[in-house]
């Protein structure tokens, strides 16, 4: 399936600028990857959605990001706080912050910004690096999530593939000036409020925990784990974990790790000479047939239907 470019005509549209990218497409989903080069430290990806669904499960990075949406509505999680988006809504994704996001339309088109900060940095520490970008990369400067029709920051946005397209002579230096201004602009308007330190203390300790399980289970998804396994490593009551977990998430701990198996089970089934049965156990099912049916749930077809 083509790109329909006749839907990128909008104030900030700008897909018309980011002709350069190759896409990875599926039957509901594309997606357009952007780099200057492999090393740059600032990478763009166009998005596009077309059913209704998750379209990012939970996750956490080191990156910071900004979402750019075009069309469409959805719901975008951050921290167990829901923001539902619209076009020419910004979305920020501070450091480590556990996030998901799926589609409440039938059509949705949104950008991803993602920008290793340390980038801004100089060989030198000065003011400006002490007072703004180490707490920034320290997590003591965080920003609001949702950020509903600022027209001066999405043009600053655009402004950036602007260059991505043209990559004329200093467009890295121009890349990096605009990333400047935009964390101008959000430390202006829109950095988070630090008078409440000790509910923040909380939920930072609560997300390092969480983060903690979400990398233990990506990491031994295969085996049998518990859910007092998993409420330890939290250190927290089973009550208080199963509570949390599905707060941030948006899915309770099984739900989650059986959609974790199935995605490593969808790259098996492309990647491997593995017949359908060695697959199921490769991922932690005994019963190749509850296996069947759990991924015919996920992934709307059967595991022989992928193969073909």
């Amino acid at each position: 399936m083509m790109i329909d470019r006749n839907l990128c005509e909008k104030n900030y549209s700008i897909c018309m600028l980011l002709c350069n990218g190759q896409p990875k497409v599926n039957d509901n989903s594309q997606q357009w990857d952007y780099d200057m080069y492999r090393d740059f430290p600032v990478k763009i990806t166009r998005n596009e959605r077309l059913e209704r669904g998750p379209i990012f499960e939970s996750h956490w990075h080191e990156q910071f990001q900004i979402l750019y949406f075009e069309q469409g509505e959805a719901l975008i999680h951050c921290n167990s706080h829901p923001y539902e988006v619209k076009p020419g809504d910004l979305v920020i994704i501070n450091s480590n912050e556990i996030h998901y996001g799926e589609t409440i339309c039938q059509h949705l088109v949104y950008y991803i910004v993602k920008v290793d900060l340390n980038f801004l940095l100089g060989s030198q520490v000065d003011f400006c690096q002490t007072k703004y970008l180490n707490p920034l990369l320290q997590g003591r400067i965080r920003f609001q999530n949702h950020i509903p029709q600022d027209n001066e920051l999405a043009k600053q946005v655009q402004q950036i593939f602007n260059e991505y397209n043209q990559q004329e002579i200093g467009c890295e230096l121009a890349v990096k000036s605009l990333i400047y201004h935009i964390i101008v602009l959000l430390l202006r308007h829109y950095q988070q409020d630090t008078s409440h330190k000790i509910q923040q203390d909380h939920q930072q300790k609560n997300m390092h925990h969480l983060r903690t399980v979400l990398k233990y289970m990506d990491q031994h998804y295969n085996e049998n784990i518990s859910l007092s396994q998993l409420a330890s490593l939290a250190n927290m009551s089973n009550q208080h974990f199963c509570r949390l977990f599905k707060s941030i998430t948006g899915k309770s701990a099984v739900d989650y790790m059986n959609y974790l198996r199935i995605n490593k089970a969808v790259t098996l089934l492309s990647e491997s000479d593995f017949n359908i049965s060695e697959v199921a156990m490769a991922v932690g099912f005994d019963d190749s047939n509850y296996f069947s049916r759990l991924f015919k749930k996920y992934q709307k077809t059967s595991p022989s239907s992928m193969r073909k």
